[in-house]
C-alpha cells in the first residue's frame, strides 16, 4: 500500500476526522480574517477530501453545502445562488469521487487478499 493510501486506513479515521474539522476551521477563520483581500475558498477541497474516506456519502454531501455556504459568506463578490451552487457541486463532487476511489481501493485490496489466501491454502497451487 502506498503512503498516501494509509491515511484513509481505519486506525487512523478519528485523527483525520479531527484534522479535517480543524483545517475546515482554520480555513474559516483565514477567510473571515483576509476576507475583502484573498479567497481561500478553493482550500476547502483538502479537509472535505480527507474526511471523505470515513463519512457516509450523505454527510460528504452535506461537508460540501457547509464548506460552500462558508466560502460565500465570507467572499468578496455579491452573494450568488447560481455561485453557491456550483461551488457545493464542486466541492461535494469531489468529496464523492475521493470516496469512491477509496472505497473502491479498499473492495480491491480486500479482493486481493482473499484470493492470495485461496491461493495459499489451495492443495493445486503447491
Amino acid at each position: 500500500m502506498t503512503r498516501l493510501e494509509r491515511v484513509w486506513e481505519q486506525s487512523n479515521r478519528t485523527t483525520v476526522l479531527v484534522v479535517s474539522g480543524a483545517m475546515i476551521l482554520a480555513i474559516a477563520v483565514a477567510d473571515w480574517w483576509t476576507k475583502p483581500f484573498v479567497a481561500f475558498g478553493f482550500l476547502y477541497l483538502f479537509p472535505i477530501m480527507l474526511a471523505a474516506g470515513f463519512l457516509p456519502r450523505w454527510l460528504t454531501a452535506f461537508l460540501g453545502i457547509g464548506c460552500a455556504v462558508l466560502s460565500e459568506l465570507f467572499s468578496e463578490l455579491d452573494q450568488s445562488i447560481v455561485r453557491l451552487a456550483f461551488e457545493t457541486l464542486a466541492l461535494a463532487g469531489c468529496g464523492l469521487f475521493v470516496a469512491e476511489l477509496v472505497r473502491n481501493r479498499r473492495l480491491t485490496m480486500e479482493a486481493q487478499d482473499r484470493l492470495k489466501a485461496l491461493v495459499e491454502t489451495s492443495p493445486a497451487a503447491s
